[in-house]
């Protein structure tokens, strides 16, 4: 296609607007930051992809925020072996060190939220 005729394709507006965030690992502080930033600029739809827990101190109210304000939220490899349903051995050092302790402070709520998770989801053709 030469220039001219690539200058006359329109291209559709988005029809909706979607913030992405994920690599949460229980950081509280700076999930709330980002989602204060997001309130400003006011995203149709906010996605998390995964690993909620793991390495910071508040998992729980991590997952508490996500779960009322995503609209799409997967697990991600740190959700899934704090759940067991990844093998913790597949973890080296810190990384096993957060996640058995995770898996000592995570509440119920928090628990169940991330139980209820997928690994992936398709949504919009996306």
């Amino acid at each position: 296609m030469n220039q001219a005729a690539a200058a006359r394709i329109i291209v559709a507006p988005l029809s909706t607007r979607v913030a992405v965030i994920s690599d949460v690992h229980g950081n509280r502080h700076a999930l709330e930051a980002v989602l204060e930033a997001l309130t400003a600029d006011q995203p149709d739809e906010l996605w998390c992809l995964g690993d909620l827990v793991g390495y910071g101190p508040q998992p729980n109210e991590c997952c508490s925020a996500v779960a009322a304000r995503a609209d799409l939220c997967l697990a991600g490899n740190h959700d899934l072996v704090v759940l067991g349903s990844l093998s913790i051995h597949d973890f080296a050092g810190d990384a096993a060190a957060a996640a058995r302790w995770t898996q000592s402070v995570l509440e119920a709520g928090a628990h169940d939220f991330l139980a209820g998770l997928e690994s992936s989801a398709r949504r919009d053709g996306v």
